[in-house]
């Protein structure tokens, strides 16, 4: 507890600003987009049923 009596007091150290959060949302997009492509299905696989599987398209 970082030699606090409570738990509570550590809230301080804990919460992020919103310019924390800002920046580490910006930060992971710019992640995103130098994410290289991904590979398409192997073969034998449905693009369709993998879509249902995980959501969105491939």
């Amino acid at each position: 507890m970082l030699g606090h009596t409570a738990l509570t007091t550590t809230q301080r150290y804990l919460t992020a600003s919103q310019d924390e959060i800002i920046q580490g949302l910006l930060a992971h997009h710019a992640r995103q987009d130098r994410r290289p492509a991904q590979p398409p299905p192997a073969a034998g696989y449905d693009p369709r049923s993998l879509e249902v599987l995980f959501g969105g398209t491939l």
